[in-house]
């Protein structure tokens, strides 16, 4: 793995922690500390009229006076609609939307599903001299190597710990351990390992599996390198002294400009990251004395031109000569037709884990850019490389498992587009059915589990419904410009074993509650987490 480390010295300008006027984070900001408060008092009873008046109490508090609830919980094997309200309202379910284009995926492309990315020799190879080019193909693959462990599953933080996806919006967020470049190391080995210890000419990475799309949450392209971030881990030094950058991954297409003092550790950690002049970051801002190392992160804003740097120097380690510079944009100019390359010219693969685990990790921590990869895949399954085409897979996917098509209109993969729409009685309606499928038991282990991992994590693990409860979370917060904050949408969505030995499916849904602070929106998770256990306990 390359990483650089920078010592600053300039000072601190203007700087902040972008926390962002809108929130998509699968209720990760909401989890922490707020559900493990619930408890088996919240059923009051074992019935479903206990279940309907626990639910009327919390509906019913002030807070929501203004609000729209919406719910339906229905038995998973007869589908008997056990508790319900506005179920065929629409709502803003946020990252609840992620169920949608995962599991279209999945039923595109199998939960066995690897992606495979290969490198091509485009010329003729004589004394390990390749007069040509060197091809790498994007497939799609988000990781390529990243988060991959040895027994196959793939790496993702659960609650408290914030995914490496959300640096940028939350504070807490921790780099994968894996190496971000040991994908392209490997294929630069099998190059190398081929014969080929020179390349006269040019390394072109094939981007064409579908368009670049930029969605709510940044950009979306076939090649990913350390999932097209730069990581930049600050860490304090003394009082008025530079603090240090350590970034990975370190190619010649980006420099870090630190500009960070160390502060005092009664002062608060403030960071931001700009990019003023193409491929140099400059970070700003300061850091407290004593303070644990602060993830950032930084979109690479050309995946393929990013990549290529970064194979041209893997191949060059790997004792690979380039003639090409390593930096520039990339050459798509000389690529042959698509699909045209023969394979008996591919030198080499990297084989990613099962379309299961990307699954698990995209649900697990509610990875937005992943969940919008997932709309562009179902749209290359569909023949088209117009990612927009995926969100018709998904409505397609939807009605194939029972759902009207117009309690379904997805604006995006993630859930992230606030004109994105669905009803509680559609999404409750599609996991049961959903659970009847060849993908359906991958979607069933993907979600969160209360209490146990995911953004679920770190609910209280003595709560009575904590693993009983397999659930994907969602939640919209947007503030106005004069400053005043408004949940558009929050929801939680899924399956739980109930005490009685009962598997039901739901999906609880409010909209449009104003909230003067954080602690609001915490005791709206709060109040929906107390349903869950209302379902699971009384059920």
């Amino acid at each position: 793995m390359r990483r650089g480390t920078i010592q600053g010295g300039a000072p601190p300008g203007r700087v902040l922690i972008r926390i962002g006027t809108v929130a998509c984070v699968g209720a990760a900001l909401a989890v922490l500390g707020t559900l493990g408060q619930v408890s088996a008092a919240s059923a009051n009873g074992g019935n479903v009229a206990a279940v309907a008046k626990t639910f009327a109490s919390i509906e019913g508090a002030p807070r929501y006076a203004q609000a729209s609830w919406g719910y339906q919980v229905s038995d998973l094997t007869s589908g008997k609609v056990l508790v319900a309200q506005n179920q065929r309202k629409m709502f803003d379910p946020g990252s609840t939307m992620k169920i949608y284009s995962v599991s279209t995926a999945l039923r595109a492309y199998g939960p066995n599903y690897r992606f495979v990315t290969p490198v091509y020799r485009d010329g003729s190879v004589a004394g390990g001299t390749l007069t040509g080019n060197l091809i790498l193909v994007g497939s799609g693959d988000m990781s390529l190597g990243l988060r991959e462990q040895p027994n196959g599953t793939m790496y993702y933080e659960s609650l408290p710990s914030i995914d490496q996806s959300y640096a940028a919006e939350l504070p807490g967020a921790v780099e994968p351990p894996g190496n971000p470049l040991s994908g392209l190391d490997q294929l630069a080995a099998m190059v190398r390992a081929s014969g080929i210890t020179q390349v006269k000419g040019d390394v072109v990475i094939d981007d064409r599996l579908f368009n670049s799309y930029t969605f709510p949450d940044g950009l979306v392209s076939p090649i990913w390198v350390n999932e097209n971030l730069i990581d930049l881990l600050v860490s304090p030094s003394a009082v008025g002294q530079p603090a240090s950058i350590n970034w990975r991954p370190m190619t010649a297409s980006y420099t870090v400009n630190d500009q960070v003092t160390t502060v005092a550790s009664k002062d608060p950690t403030s960071l931001n990251v700009t990019e003023p002049v193409p491929g140099t970051l400059d970070v700003t801002g300061q850091i407290a004395l004593g303070s644990a190392p602060t993830l950032q992160t930084w979109n690479v804003d050309d995946p393929s031109a990013f990549a290529r740097t970064a194979f041209i120097e893997a191949l060059q380690e790997a004792g690979v000569s380039v003639t090409a510079a390593a930096t520039g944009p990339n050459p798509e100019s000389v690529l042959p037709p698509k699909g045209s390359l023969p394979a008996s010219d591919m030198i080499g693969r990297h084989v990613s884990a099962t379309l299961s685990q990307f699954a698990t990790l995209i649900l697990k921590v509610s990875y937005n850019r992943g969940a919008d990869l997932m709309t562009c895949l179902a749209a290359v399954k569909a023949g088209s490389t117009d990612c927009g085409k995926g969100l018709a897979a998904e409505v397609k996917t939807a009605t194939a498992l029972g759902v009207p098509s117009s309690s379904v209109i997805p604006f995006d993969g993630a859930g992230s587009d606030d004109q994105g729409r669905t009803t509680p009685g559609a999404l409750a309606t599609f996991l049961r059915s959903a659970a009847t499928t060849s993908f359906g038991k991958v979607l069933f282990y993907a979600l969160p589990v209360l209490g146990r991992n995911g953004t679920l994590a770190n609910v209280d693990s003595n709560s009575p419904a904590a693993g009983h409860a397999q659930v994907k979370t969602g939640n919209r917060v947007v503030q106005s410009p004069s400053g005043q904050n408004i949940v558009l949408g929050n929801s939680l969505a899924g399956y739980a074993e109930t005490k009685s030995g009962r598997r039901v499916v739901f999906m609880i849904a409010v909209g449009n509650v104003p909230i003067s602070n954080p602690e609001m929106f915490n005791t709206i998770v709060a109040d929906q987490a107390r349903m869950v256990v209302a379902i699971q306990q009384g059920l």
